[in-house]
């Protein structure tokens, strides 16, 4: 009997998915390999490859520099025929394709339900992906995760935990001091309103605990909060509160000479998870809001530009704007172009931030830094525009 295994609020059976799509690959190739077709190919799972949140209906990509990338585009002779013997193949698995460009092609799902499952489960692998990195701060697809399944707040690590916690407090404009995880007195995060103001506005603890919270717990922290002189006292747990534990802190709001000690459970942690990720997301998809509070701490390349180049049979500009630089990733503002030689046709092109962009539809890509400075944002390689007019052609 398999386990299923509980993803948001999906109930999937993991290893028979990882298991069907092992299937898949392992029939293809075989099938590819009898025709001499497998040479220069392999698969790839699309959110690894591209670096990027897992879309709908991208389980799998089959990547191919050789004969079976032709195969799949279509053709006259053999080609045609091996096409149309692959397509029924495949249809015979549950699966249809799509290029995606001349040498990549979207293996997915035909029924809807597998295509939601595998979505779930990539989801999932794809913020613990995140987590490791310790990149939760600017994925709004993080906080809206939790928002949306706060039960799953108990799925990750302790340490994790309080990593989602820090990001949360710096997404509503707290400046923030993570503890170090071990021998750190019962206080996990300190909060301080500004950078330069030393002093401490509140302290959190963080348990990623199974059991109710109990009255003991909270009343330590008290103490600690008055011992350290500190005003505010956040209790945050991926768990509940026991009503004696939930009194005692009603209790405690009424006396001016004591800290105020919040209860934050696993719910009230995905409220402000919601309100995270809506500001993430007004920010980047719709340009809505203002700048995320952590970009005042950014690296030297804010305000640099960029630029990526690409297109099938032509060759296109990719502009942008660093707005804000960080270890690991970057924020990119995309702007438009101005000919300054040639026709629409052929010629060359500079970045114009007045102009209107035509590429995406985003306001801001979040991209992740790659070697020798380049960053990896909209399946696309951006490096630093040297200045000069960039060519241009089209068909």
């Amino acid at each position: 009997m398999t386990k299923k295994v509980k993803v948001g609020n999906r109930s999937i059976d993991e290893a028979a998915l990882l298991a069907g799509l092992a299937n898949v690959k392992e029939k293809i190739e075989s099938w590819a390999t009898q025709n001499e077709l497998w040479h220069d190919s392999g698969f790839v799972t699309p959110f690894v490859y591209h670096d990027e949140a897992p879309r709908v209906g991208e389980p799998v990509l089959l990547v191919s520099e050789g004969p079976i990338a032709r195969v799949l585009y279509g053709g006259d002779g053999a080609c045609g025929e091996y096409q149309t013997a692959f397509e029924s193949m495949l249809e015979e698995l549950g699966y249809w394709y799509e290029p995606e460009n001349h040498y990549s092609f979207v293996l997915h799902p035909i029924e809807d339900r597998l295509a939601e499952d595998l979505l779930s489960l990539h989801r999932w692998q794809w913020l613990q992906g995140l987590a490791e990195r310790k990149m939760f701060e600017l994925h709004s697809e993080v906080f809206e995760y939790f928002a949306k399944h706060p039960e799953d707040l108990q799925r990750i690590g302790w340490r994790q935990f309080e990593e989602l916690l820090d990001a949360i407090f710096r997404n509503q404009g707290f400046y923030t001091e993570l503890g170090t995880g071990r021998n750190d007195g019962g206080v996990d995060l300190r909060l301080y309103q500004d950078r330069a103001i030393p002093e401490v506005v509140s302290l959190v603890q963080a348990k990623r605990y199974r059991n109710p919270i109990k009255l003991d717990a909270v009343a330590a922290l008290l103490g600690i909060a008055a011992e350290e002189r500190a005003a505010n006292a956040i209790f945050a747990t991926t768990s509940r509160f026991q009503p004696k534990a939930r009194k005692f802190s009603l209790s405690v709001e009424q006396r001016f000479d004591l800290p105020n000690v919040e209860l934050a459970d696993s719910f009230k942690i995905g409220e402000w998870c919601a309100e995270v990720g809506q500001h993430l997301n007004n920010y980047f998809s719709k340009g809505l809001a203002a700048p995320p509070v952590i970009m005042e701490q950014t690296g030297p390349d804010a305000g640099s530009i960029v630029v990526a180049h690409g297109g099938w049979d032509c060759l296109m500009n990719y502009f942008a704007k660093v707005e804000a630089d960080f270890p690991h990733e970057a924020i990119l503002r995309p702007i438009g172009h101005e000919i300054v030689s040639g026709d629409g046709q052929a010629g060359t092109e500079v970045p114009s931030e007045s102009a209107r962009v035509t590429w995406t539809q985003e306001a801001r890509l979040l991209g992740f830094k790659k070697e020798r400075g380049s960053i990896w944002a909209d399946r696309k390689f951006f490096e630093k525009w040297d200045g000069k007019p960039q060519p241009f052609h089209g068909d």
